[in-house]
């Protein structure tokens, strides 16, 4: 069997069963310091309330989940702490980041995150906040559609086959938006990281990103569909020419595998109109930082993926 028809045959096996547990799961760990009772859950996740019973006795059974008997209510348990630490223990890409995360935090003064592609997602590992950081629209455990205009940096160094799919996630994309989408890849793989625009709605639309896992499936497709359409939109090279500031919001760089596959997304807030050199200045910290960490997991750049400045020039 090929990687191919291996991912394949993986994704065209669902278990209803499986998917109600993971969705309780999901609904409380993205609200943990607001219980929920049967019926909040059941409304927002569309199940009926015999099967949410089951689902949360057996969840509350197992230390996943505790109720609280007096207020009837539901939180995330404390047996989902090991299941963390166990998980990002086993994953040798967050033990090698971390260090250097927290190193880019300090030197730029700007709240960071690192996530994983999973599947059509990107998880957030691991956020450091810097500053104000009540508003980073960001949380760990957050899930991201890898889907334009989403995540270009973890798949502009992949196979035609990779970028092909992440194009096919775009709902109506129009001849006109997936060539600006190829001319936003080829623009990343000549700078080696992302450089997102902002405005209030693309941020607003961002702290929407966070509210997805909890919102019910009934809306979820709309929610997502309306992220595609008006998320934030990434530079292209000729964008950046002109000396006046631009309002720059995330901005991300890749590690790489020792296949040169991405095995991660290093991403910084910004939040801030800057100028073409301060642009610069962070995508250069940005390569150094993804340098580090692709060293570190004993990885290899893809060809062509630019170097980080020389010690010593700014």
């Amino acid at each position: 069997m090929t990687a191919a028809q291996d991912r394949d045959a993986w994704s065209a096996m669902p278990s209803p069963p499986t998917d109600r547990v993971v969705a309780v799961v999901e609904f409380l760990a993205s609200r943990p310091a607001e219980p929920a009772t049967v019926a909040e859950l059941v409304r927002h996740l569309g199940l009926n309330r015999a099967t949410c019973h089951a689902v949360l006795a057996s969840l509350v059974r197992a230390g996943w989940v505790v109720r609280d008997p007096a207020e009837r209510t539901f939180t995330p348990g404390p047996a989902l702490i090991a299941i963390g630490r166990s998980a990002e223990s086993g994953v040798p890409a967050a033990r090698a980041a971390d260090g250097e995360l927290a190193a880019l935090v300090r030197d730029l003064g700007l709240s960071a995150t690192i996530s994983y592609p999973s599947g059509d997602h990107v998880v957030v590992g691991s956020h450091i906040p810097a500053g104000n950081a009540e508003d980073d629209p960001v949380r760990v455990g957050q899930r991201i559609p890898l889907a334009p205009p989403f995540g270009p940096g973890l798949v502009a160094w992949g196979t035609d086959a990779d970028i092909d799919r992440w194009l096919a996630r775009a709902p109506h994309a129009d001849p006109a938006r997936l060539d600006r989408f190829h001319a936003v890849l080829a623009g990343v793989r000549r700078r080696g990281y992302t450089v997102e625009s902002t405005t209030p709605a693309s941020r607003r639309l961002r702290e929407l990103l966070t509210e997805l896992d909890s919102l019910s499936p009934r809306h979820r497709p709309a929610v997502t569909e309306l992220l595609h359409e008006v998320g934030a939109i990434e530079y292209l090279d000729e964008d950046l020419r002109d000396a006046h500031p631009h309002p720059v919001g995330v901005m991300s760089a890749p590690a790489f595998t020792a296949a040169g596959v991405a095995a991660l997304n290093i991403s910084v807030y910004v939040w801030a109109d800057l100028e073409l050199p301060a642009i610069r200045a962070i995508g250069e910290r940005l390569l150094t930082t993804s340098h580090a960490v692709t060293h570190s997991l004993r990885g290899t750049p893809p060809p062509g993926f630019p170097e980080p400045p020389a010690e010593g020039v700014a």
